[in-house]
Order: structure tokens, then C-alpha cells, then sequence
């Protein structure tokens, strides 16, 4: 009886042996695939609204978006930064603004910052990609938070 089990002991523990050098790489690869998957966000999208084109890429060590396309103006709004609260900015295009700053990731979202066009004020963020490949930009100020989906252009 004992000659019946040496050659599964044996698979057990060359079976072991493989598990212990496959496990880190393992687990490596099933917490770094989602990730990786989740978190590359450069893209074009479009705004919530339909007015822009935003295109997210690196910026030195980080993700910036920038306005790389009107579609089509907003009513009652010009194409320039008129709200910015900076009045020697006010008079810029809205065409190459860079509206997501500093992009790093972190614990599951890219975070920095958002600047709105609409009202010149500039918000803590958190961006994430979508399942659809569409983009969510949450902007906050302090605990108040509005998220909005940016869908990739066509």
C-alpha cells in the first residue's frame, strides 16, 4: 500500500514546490491586470454637454486633459476663459486649455485636479475609466462632489 502513495506524495510535492514559485507571480498578475486594465485613461472624450473634445495624455510624470476640439459652442458662452479668476486669463481661447492637472494614480483613481471652464474655479478630482471606456471626472470642494461622464469620442 504504501508504493501506491510515494508517487502522489511525490506529485504533491513537486506540485508544492511549483506553487510556491508561481504564487508571487500570481498574485502579481491578478491584482496588477485590473489595475493596468482600469487605469489607462489617455483618450479622447467628449464633455458631459457635448461642446468639447478633451484628450488625456502624459504630462512629465503625470495625466493631463487638454480642450483639443470645439464641436460646438455653449449657449450664452464664447470660446473664450471669461470666467477664469485671473481677469489677464479671461480673454484666452477655451481651445488648448488644460483642465485635468496633475493626474497621479492612486489607491484605484487617478486624483488631481479639474479645472471648469464654466465657472473658473479649479476642484480637487478623481477620474476613472469606465467599463464602456468612458471616462467619470468627479470634481469636489471640500465634501460636496458632482461627478460627471465623458464618453470617448467617436
Amino acid at each position: 500500500m504504501r508504493r501506491t502513495h510515494e508517487p502522489f506524495t511525490l506529485f504533491v510535492r513537486i506540485e508544492g514546490m511549483m506553487l510556491k514559485k508561481l504564487v508571487p507571480f500570481a498574485a502579481v498578475a491578478l491584482f496588477a491586470t485590473p489595475a493596468a486594465a482600469q487605469s489607462n485613461i489617455d483618450g479622447t472624450y467628449v464633455d458631459s454637454g457635448g461642446y468639447t473634445e478633451i484628450t488625456v495624455s502624459q504630462c512629465g510624470n503625470a495625466r493631463c486633459g487638454e480642450i483639443t476640439r470645439i464641436i460646438r459652442n455653449k449657449p450664452g458662452e464664447s470660446n473664450r476663459d471669461r470666467h477664469n479668476d485671473n481677469p489677464s486669463l479671461r480673454d484666452r481661447p477655451i481651445l488648448g486649455i488644460t483642465i485635468l492637472k496633475n493626474l497621479r494614480w492612486d489607491n484605484g483613481a487617478w486624483r488631481g485636479e479639474v479645472y471648469n471652464p464654466e465657472d473658473g474655479d479649479t476642484y480637487r478630482t478623481e477620474v476613472r475609466r469606465r467599463a464602456n471606456g468612458a471616462l467619470e471626472v468627479k470634481g469636489c470642494v471640500t465634501l460636496f462632489c458632482r461627478t460627471r461622464v465623458w464618453p470617448a469620442a467617436n
